[in-house]
Order: C-alpha cells, then structure tokens, then sequence
C-alpha cells in the first residue's frame, strides 16, 4: 500500500501558493515536493522555489517505464532549486536550475538544468525536453522528443530519449530509451491500454537491449476511485534473470 497527502494553499489568490506532497506509506513519511510558487498579474509566467519534480518528458504515472527510470525523471527524484515557466493558450515552457542531488543534501558545485517545452491542441500534443547535470561523479546530458495524438477512440503517446554519460575513463556512452503506447476507451469508465518499451544501454555494444511489453485494464467505477489489472513481459539479455521476468498485478488508487 502506498499514500500520499497534497496541500495546495493560496497566500495571495491567483498570485502566491505553497504545494506540499508528502509521501506517508509504506515506511517512514518522505517529502516528494514543497515548494512555493509565484504567479504574474496576467497568470502567463510563474516562478517556483523549493522541491519539485523536474520538467522532463511525458509525466507517466508509471515510474517503472524505461523512459522514466533510465532517465532517473520520475516521482522517486525529485530536486530542489527554483524553476521560472511561462504558459499561454497551447504553449508550456519550463525552465529550472537545480543541485543535481536528487532532493539530497548538495554534494558538490555542479547544476542540473532542465528545459520542457510543449504544444498542445485538442487532438494533438508534441514537444521535447533538454537535461544537463553537471557532477563531479560524471556529467550526464539527455534529450527527447514526446508527443500524443488522438485517433478515433484511441489515444496514443510516444517518447525518445537520448541519454549521453561521461565515463571515468573519459569517454562518452550513448543509451536509448523509448516508449510507445496506445490507450482504447471501451465504454465509459474502461481503458485498455497496451504499451512498448525499448532500452538500449549502450549504443556500441550488441545485443545488450531490453523490451517490455504491457497489456493493463483500467476501471474507473465512480470519480476519484481505480482498478488496474495488468500483465508485463519482460525480454533482454538471456543470462540476467531479472531482464527476463514475467510480471501480474492488480491496483487499488484512491484519491481524495
């Protein structure tokens, strides 16, 4: 079982906010964000301080996709520095600087900088996002394209990233990360959703890359309430068991 609790409270309406999101199960109470956010008269920029989940990519809720893990932008990391965004009608733009820790204590004098812009329509939605973390373990780049489209009764998402890494012998590894997934509206309240992952971890080295394919049903039986029956399979290097597992679980969410 895992719970959360949000606050959102307005200092100045429209103007001035503090977000809390702390985590309160399983184990000890984690702190995932905190931070306070500006607003401008016109609500077309905004400035947040504090702990935030970096802007990076589609927000999938599944942290476990290889988009969201290899690339370390998940709900599991977030970080602390300030983040300046603008948004206007289709356009989102976010901008941060950040410690590069992690939301750990500050570990050397490198910056991590992150860049999310997207576009969105009615039916449509498509951006790319820019990371640069510089550290004294290793500075590492990434970079990505993601987008949605509707298509009918089916809405599809998709991202690529590229994840550059310096390596302690000076030289630079490339890995690839991608998504592709397609959600279908059977009825109100179901969704199937079938979804294909790809890793490669080092573009140099032969078959070294992993798969993961995923069928989930999701039932929403009244508002704030949520099942999800799902299989994954996993394929990838024949000799590491884990990279080639079988997975089945059943999910409660509420949210209140």
């Amino acid at each position: 079982a895992k719970g959360s609790l949000y606050l959102n409270a307005q200092i100045i309406p429209n103007r001035l906010s503090v977000y809390v999101d702390q985590q309160i199960a399983p184990g000890s109470s984690i702190n995932r964000e905190a931070y306070v956010r500006l607003n401008s008269r016109s609500q077309k920029f905004f400035l947040t301080a504090g702990q935030f989940f970096l802007p990076y990519g589609l927000r999938l809720q599944d942290d476990t996709a290889f988009i969201r893990l290899t690339t370390g932008m998940n709900f599991t990391v977030p970080d602390r520095g300030i983040q300046l965004g603008y948004e206007s009608g289709p356009l989102l733009t976010q901008l941060s600087v950040t410690n590069g820790s992690g939301g750990g204590s500050e570990t050397d004098q490198g910056k991590q900088v992150s860049l999310l812009a997207s576009y969105v329509r009615p039916n449509w939605r498509a951006g790319l996002s820019f990371n640069a973390n510089n550290a004294d373990v290793g500075d590492r780049q990434m970079q990505n394209v993601f987008f949605g489209i509707r298509t009918g009764p089916i809405i599809w998402l998709a991202e690529a990233d590229l994840i550059i890494d310096d390596l302690p012998n000076g030289t630079e590894r490339d890995a690839i990360a991608t998504l592709l997934e397609a959600n279908w509206m059977l009825g109100t309240g179901h969704n199937i959703k079938l979804s294909y992952d790809y890793f490669d971890p080092d573009d140099e080295a032969s078959e070294d890359h992993q798969a993961r394919y995923s069928l989930i049903w999701e039932y929403t039986p009244i508002q704030f309430l949520q099942t999800r029956i799902g299989a994954r399979i996993y394929d990838g290097v024949p000799q590491v068991d884990v990279q080639n597992r079988d997975e089945y679980f059943v999910e409660l969410h509420g949210f209140f």
